[in-house]
């Protein structure tokens, strides 16, 4: 069974960690947004596009890259991986409500992946977590500079245990910026949670304090996969 999955939660809840497991041990398809924006954002050959270089600017302050941009490219990319046959997993993604629902000549990726999977196949998780403690994980949380793997900062390691690259905190979680995500988290994409629960969309909260892999136990259970 095909199934298009979404979860929601503060920079720092551990959505790409969960993400990241139902693709490596469930055959999901991981469309990790904030890094398929950066790749795109940070490309030597389109430095000198203007378009990019105001879209970079806007990532690297912790700001939304303009919402209908976004969107084109994950209906584009969503189409290929369901196309192919694959469930989908997305970690942060959409993050406003005209990503999500579109408008009167756009359809939103909800739309988009209920036509794909069927509404009852699209379902979403929102990981709750006290934002002093998710500020706290983010200020320590290193990211791999050749594999780009995600490593917790509590992880007793000096190199990435995949591929043993560099590890470095990322611009975009530094204290000043995370609070200017975490703002725009939630007055931009929070309210996408409720308009889901309107529409009778299936969303389980769950208690992102938790370790990951009671987090993830939690995730299979619900989804029987």
């Amino acid at each position: 069974m095909k199934q298009a999955i979404l979860i929601f939660g503060t920079p720092g809840s551990g959505k790409g960690t969960q993400a990241n497991l139902l693709e490596w041990t469930k055959g999901f398809y991981h469309f990790d947004s904030g890094k398929q924006l950066r790749a795109i954002l940070h490309d030597p050959t389109r430095q000198d596009d203007p378009f990019i270089k105001r879209e970079r600017a806007l990532n690297d302050e912790g700001t939304l890259n303009t919402p209908s941009w976004v969107l084109e490219m994950f209906k584009t990319e969503a189409d290929k991986i369901g196309k192919a046959g694959m469930s989908i997993v997305y970690s942060g993604s959409p993050r406003t409500i005209y990503e999500a629902f579109g408008d009167e000549k756009n359809e939103g990726l909800i739309s988009f992946l209920q036509n794909l999977y069927g509404k009852e196949n699209v379902r979403a998780f929102y990981l709750d977590i006290n934002p002093s403690l998710a500020a706290a994980r983010n200020k320590v949380r290193r990211t791999c500079t050749v594999c780009t793997n995600p490593v917790l900062g509590d992880a007793p390691v000096t190199v990435c245990p995949l591929c043993e690259g560099e590890l470095k905190i990322r611009i975009d979680d530094n204290p000043e910026t995370y609070k200017n995500r975490y703002d725009q988290y939630v007055t931009r994409t929070m309210p996408i949670i409720e308009q889901l629960r309107k529409e009778g969309f299936s969303i389980t909260e769950l208690d992102a304090a938790k370790k990951p892999h009671e987090i993830f136990a939690e995730i299979k259970t619900a989804l029987v996969v």
